[in-house]
């Protein structure tokens, strides 16, 4: 605990407020994952997830909506990632940030190897009569909603590291997140995952990341 607490005052550089929400929110983002694994996933619990749908069907729910939702949860589709990830990695080479370009690597890569080991461990069926289209694979967590905060988490992250102006960093930063959620919200939407491998995605790529900027700044220490 003393290491985490050295790193995280480091890296917030004595801000104390961003340091007792991150570690409010890493741990809070655990026990949302434990408490999804064993009263939903194990225990079958179905009372979280066909309520939030309902809200979806009955007051959120228009066609008009839906090609808007399908790109937006195309912006962390398989195929998407494939392009963009290692291009950006690759481009974070060419201008030589080899540092920034390994971090985003081994968060990337990390993050999907959790994902697919998790997904196979848990085998939770997708939700059935999707809306627009059917998608393979199973369904705990979400991989769209981890991979969302893993990967534009950590773009988020290094934009805070730029010299930017601060208010476009946080502008910037807040578009980002934003977007994180809303993919995350558009498989709800569109009902290829249920609203609890949703959060559970959220709440697993937010501790991946932070886990992985914490190893980040132990090898490159900020000056």
């Amino acid at each position: 605990m003393k290491k985490i607490g050295y790193f995280l005052k480091n890296y917030y550089l004595n801000k104390s407020i961003y340091l007792l929400i991150s570690v409010a929110l890493f741990f809070i983002s655990l026990w949302i994952i434990f408490l999804i694994t064993d009263e939903i996933v194990l225990e079958k619990e179905t009372y979280f997830d066909e309520t939030i749908f309902s809200l979806f069907k009955n007051f959120i729910r228009n066609e008009r909506l839906d090609k808007i939702v399908q790109t937006i949860t195309n912006l962390s589709s398989p195929t998407f990632i494939k392009f963009f990830f290692p291009a950006l990695v690759l481009l974070l080479f060419i201008i030589k940030q080899k540092k920034k370009a390994i971090f985003l690597f081994i968060s990337g890569i990390g993050g999907i190897i959790l994902l697919v080991v998790l997904k196979n461990i848990f085998a939770r069926a997708r939700p059935p009569y999707p809306l627009l289209f059917s998608e393979d694979g199973f369904s705990f967590p979400s991989g769209h909603a981890t991979f969302s905060f893993v990967f534009y988490g950590a773009i988020a992250y290094l934009i805070w590291l730029t010299q930017l102006p601060k208010f476009l960093k946080l502008t910037l930063i807040t578009l980002i997140v934003s977007l994180s959620i809303a993919i995350g919200i558009s498989r709800i939407y569109l009902r290829v995952h249920y609203p609890s491998d949703v959060l559970a995605g959220f709440c697993l790529g937010y501790s991946w990341l932070l886990m992985m900027i914490y190893i980040y700044r132990k090898w490159f220490p900020l000056n």
